[in-house]
């Protein structure tokens, strides 16, 4: 994998602004249903490769312990499920879901099938 050198950790107010774009593109139907799973950000310690350090990736919203995410590295929203006790822990492997629609559509139907996985 190779970092881009430019690369600085997404702050709060460019996830919300990623959030709004994703958002103004979505149907009146959508924003409603993401409202309604959205929750302030939660924070997970992520590790892409053992000579990395740790990372950031902002849970944006959750229906019980699966978690819609943004990974900024990657500039694209994603998925998470926890096991019980993981929260604690660093993840490991997430998906990717190219955008948030598709990624509100996994969280809502629970098929993986189409997402990448991370890293």
């Amino acid at each position: 994998m190779k970092r881009d050198v430019s690369w600085t950790p997404i702050s709060k107010e460019g996830l919300n602004t990623e959030i709004e774009r994703a958002l103004a593109k979505m149907t009146e139907e959508m924003r409603r249903k993401f409202a309604a799973i959205r929750i302030p950000f939660l924070e997970f310690r992520c590790r892409r490769h053992e000579l990395m350090g740790d990372e950031t990736l902002y849970a944006i919203a959750s229906k019980g312990r699966q978690y819609i995410i943004y990974d900024d590295v990657e500039s694209d929203f994603g998925l998470v499920v926890l096991s019980p006790g993981e929260s604690e822990r660093t993840l490991r492997f997430w998906v990717l879901a190219d955008g948030l629609p598709n990624a509100m559509r996994v969280l809502e139907n629970g098929d993986y099938s189409a997402c990448l996985v991370a890293p």
